[in-house]
């Protein structure tokens, strides 16, 4: 919860407890300020409860990250610098790799769509071809038999 909303919760406790207080001065039902100030006091016992989880996380976080500060600075004492230098080379070898290879694959699959492309538009059977040039050439036939020219 934000702070400005845990004040107004306090201060709205503070309010219905002064206000169940004076409600059994003058004699009258306190019941619905006791129950406003109930709810408020469960709220931010919920609100305590989770920030003290909050609070012991990060805790616990900070001795985690402690923990591996120490695992790490034991091993790079075990390690010879040569073989660290070996094998942070060849991680970074393998990551270059990958990286590679996949602008590779993405570049080969533009240059297949493209082709693909190109064979859908522009492949033409040589029979369709032939049939046409036979058709354009029957017609030009008749043209030149109605004009006198065979």
């Amino acid at each position: 919860m934000p702070s400005d909303e845990v004040k107004a919760l306090k201060a709205e406790l503070k309010e219905a407890n002064a206000q169940a207080k004076l409600a059994k001065k003058e004699k009258r039902e306190p019941s619905e300020f006791i129950a406003r100030a109930k709810r408020a006091e469960e709220r931010l016992a919920k609100h305590k409860g989770l920030e003290d989880e909050a609070r012991h996380l990060r805790n616990d976080l900070r001795a985690t990250e402690k923990k591996e500060e120490d695992l790490v600075a034991a091993a790079r004492e075990k390690i010879p610098r040569d073989e660290a230098r070996r094998v942070i080379l060849d991680r970074l070898h393998r990551a270059l790799m990958q990286t590679y290879e996949t602008y590779l694959r993405a570049d080969q699959r533009a240059c297949l769509a493209a082709l693909e492309n190109l064979h859908a538009k522009y492949a033409v059977p040589a029979k369709n071809i032939e049939a046409k040039r036979d058709a354009e050439a029957a017609k030009l036939k008749r043209f030149l038999v109605e004009l006198g020219y065979e």
